[in-house]
Formats: structure tokens, C-alpha cells, sequence
């Protein structure tokens, strides 16, 4: 049996391509083939968990803060919520106040729920005009994340990492906020207890008119929950 001829430059390949006997591998990757949905090892996905200072089972802890915000006065400014470490660094800085961008903590609005039967107070004895606490989380494994509203549950197929109600400013504010899911057991920042407003936050009730009602009913709070697809 004469053995293959095996090519020993590109020079070969170029001048005897009809001597070259090339060996194709006994499978070759095809755009029919269905992909490969085994877990891979790598980095998560991050998202934050509002209202809380731990994670759920299914990540990690990257770090825990307090939420911030603009003040819910002012016209100008971020429109988004940070989630504000409890150990920041400084660089440059002048000790004057320049009165440009601002910062301000965050505070849960409850004063039209005289009885809050809306939050599990699990975690917290009071809420009304405490610091909202926050922490970034990882997943454990390579996913993708998605805050779903109006909803208790994730879809069929997704992985509930936490679940909880819409809060976001107050309709008649200056100020805007984004929407935020907040975690239906929330914690109180301990040394944020004084009414000092802020970025405040307030649930969201569904309004009727372009928004189909049914499915969804006027003055009712908003759930949401933050779904994981591995």
C-alpha cells in the first residue's frame, strides 16, 4: 500500500496539487447542526438587586451599597439609579461646591399605605423614609438576565433570581427615575432612617386607557421579578 503523500512546504502544495491526498476529518461542523446548550465555565452576568444587601443562591456578591439617584426636585441631572458602593475611592477633588451634577441617597415612599400589606416586612420593621440598600450580583455561570414586569414569575425555560414590585419616582415630581425592581422583602439601610427624600421611590400602579385594562387593573401595584436564562 503506497503511504499518502504528505506535502513538506507550501511550495508542494502549489506545483503537485494532484499528488496531495488530503485526509478530511471524519466530522466536519455544519450549519444544520443544533448548538451545544451544555453549561460552559466562564463569567455571569451581572445585575442588581434592589433593596437587598445579599444575593440570591444562584449568584454571588460582587458588592453592597445604597442606591442613588437625582433628587426627585430638580429638572436636570441623571435620569438612572446607581447602585452606590459603601467604600468609595477618591481621586482629584476641590472641597468647594461647584453646584454642578448631584448625587442624592434614595428613600422608600410608603405614606399613602397606612397598613403596608404590599412589602414582606421580613427583613425590615419600617421602611417609610429609610435608605434603600442594593447589591450587584453575579451569576454563577455564563446567563442572561432580564427584568421582567407585571409578573410574580419568569417564563418557562428562565430562572427566577429574585422577584418583587416596580417602584420608580413620583408621577408629579420634577425629578425622573428609571423603573427598578425591588425586592418583595426589602432591607433598611441602618443609618438612613430620617426623612431626608432625595431619590425617592414610590410604587407603580397601572393607569387604564392605552393600557389594555384587562389584562391589567387601575390603582393596582405593579410586581416584577429579575429572570436568568443558563
Amino acid at each position: 500500500m503506497i503511504a499518502p503523500y504528505t506535502p513538506s512546504s507550501l511550495l508542494d502544495l502549489l506545483c503537485c496539487p494532484e499528488t496531495v491526498n488530503i485526509v478530511l476529518p471524519s466530522k466536519t461542523k455544519s450549519c444544520d447542526d443544533k448548538p451545544d446548550d451544555t453549561p460552559k465555565p466562564g463569567l455571569g452576568s451581572l445585575y442588581t438587586r434592589w433593596g437587598r444587601t445579599t444575593c440570591p443562591t444562584n449568584s454571588s456578591l460582587v458588592y453592597d451599597g445604597v442606591a442613588g439617584g437625582q433628587h426627585y426636585s430638580h429638572t436636570g441631572g441623571g435620569s438612572n439609579l446607581l447602585c452606590l458602593p459603601n467604600d468609595p475611592i477618591w481621586a482629584n477633588y476641590t472641597t468647594e461646591v461647584e453646584k454642578g451634577g448631584y448625587i442624592f441617597g434614595s428613600e422608600y415612599q410608603l405614606q399613602s399605605y397606612d397598613t403596608n400589606t404590599i412589602f414582606s416586612f421580613a427583613n425590615a420593621k419600617s421602611l417609610h423614609d429609610h435608605n434603600v440598600p442594593c447589591a450587584v450580583c453575579l451569576t454563577r455561570q455564563p446567563a442572561v438576565v432580564m427584568t421582567l414586569p407585571a409578573r410574580t414569575k419568569c417564563y418557562a425555560g428562565w430562572t427566577t433570581e429574585y422577584s418583587g414590585y416596580l417602584m420608580t419616582a413620583h408621577y408629579n415630581h420634577k425629578g425622573r427615575q428609571e423603573y427598578v425592581c425591588v425586592d418583595y422583602a426589602p432591607e433598611a439601610d441602618p443609618a438612613g432612617y430620617r426623612n431626608e427624600n432625595g431619590a425617592t421611590l414610590y410604587f407603580v400602579e397601572a393607569a387604564c386607557g392605552s393600557l389594555p385594562c384587562p389584562p391589567y387593573v387601575h390603582g393596582q401595584e405593579l410586581t416584577c421579578v429579575v429572570c436568568s436564562k443558563y
